[in-house]
Formats: structure tokens, sequence, C-alpha cells
């Protein structure tokens, strides 16, 4: 990318090269007077909840042209709309995850998941009737106990989890009977 020094626009090298149509540009492009090489700028440090970032007029320094960015408050309206969207993301987080703890604990037994498991508690063989049961009471403790949580978190007596790390030392423990 190039910026046109007068104007302080950023232009591309194809735009630069139709406003020069009678120019034969080297294979090794170098932009003709009037313009310089506009160098990239790290990405500005933001809370994209509550703040968006914008490219501005780029900077010199030291002879060189450099992207500039600001940082800006979001309107209330967007910043509610984006807690709400990130508090989404997190609770689907965190049932995907307690999902995939009962499936991957009903697979240190070889059943294909938790829904696989809770299907034997009604099989004829005591072994794996024992295990289905125990994966029902396994699966509706879990359940349970998640959804209370999440309960308290939108009626406002918890705190809003930053993910299911938070919530997993909650949740029941996970053993198989003896």
């Amino acid at each position: 990318m190039y910026i046109h020094i007068a104007t302080l626009q950023r232009v591309s090298e194809q735009e630069i090269r139709a406003a020069f149509p009678n120019t034969s540009f080297p294979s090794q492009f170098s932009p003709p007077e009037g313009y310089a090489a506009l160098f990239q700028s790290p990405t500005p440090t933001y809370d994209p909840i509550t703040q968006g970032y914008r490219e501005v007029t780029p900077t010199q320094i030291n002879g060189k042209w450099y992207q500039a960015f600001e940082v800006y408050s979001l309107e209330p309206e967007v910043i509610a709309a984006n807690q709400q969207a990130a508090a989404l993301r997190v609770k689907q987080e965190i049932v995907d995850a307690t999902q995939k703890r009962l499936d991957d604990f009903a697979k240190t037994r070889l059943y294909d998941g938790i829904l696989s498991l809770c299907t034997y508690a009604t099989s004829t063989v005591p072994k794996f009737k024992a295990e289905g049961q125990y994966g029902v009471e396994a699966r509706d403790a879990t359940w349970a106990k998640l959804y209370a949580v999440l309960a308290e978190v939108e009626g406002g007596t918890r705190p809003m989890p930053s993910g299911y790390a938070d919530i997993e030392p909650k949740l029941p423990a996970l053993a198989w009977p003896a």
C-alpha cells in the first residue's frame, strides 16, 4: 500500500499505475515522486465489547509513513448488544464443554457418548444396566447443576463466568461406581 503525500490518501500500486498510464515502471515497483510506501502498524489494543478502532490519517516518522489508528467508544446500545452476544458465546461454550465432558466420560467405558451410555439403563446385562443407570443419574445431576448455575447468572445472583473452567468445578464429579 502507498500514500499520496499531498492528499494523505491511501492508494494501491494499480491506482498509481493507472494515474500514470504513459510511465514505464521498473519490475520492482517504486512509486513516483509524490507517493510513498505506507508501512503497516499493529492493530491497537482495545476492548471489542466497549470500543472500536478505525484507521486515521497516516503518520510520518523519520521520513517513513505509517498507518495510524484511533480507538473510540461504542454507543451504549452497541455495547449492550456486544455484551449480550459475548454472554451467549460463553454460555454456548459452557454447554458444549459440559456435553463433551459427559461424552468423554462415557467413552472411558467404550460407549459412543453419554446418550449411548444412557440407553443401556434398560439392558438385560446387569453390568451394562448398572453403567447405563449411572450414566442417566450423572447426566441428570450434571445438567440440573449447570442449569441452576446459569439461572443464578441470569437472575443476577452470580457473576457471568468467563468460560467453562469457572463452571466445571461446580459440576458433580464423574466416577464409575465400584
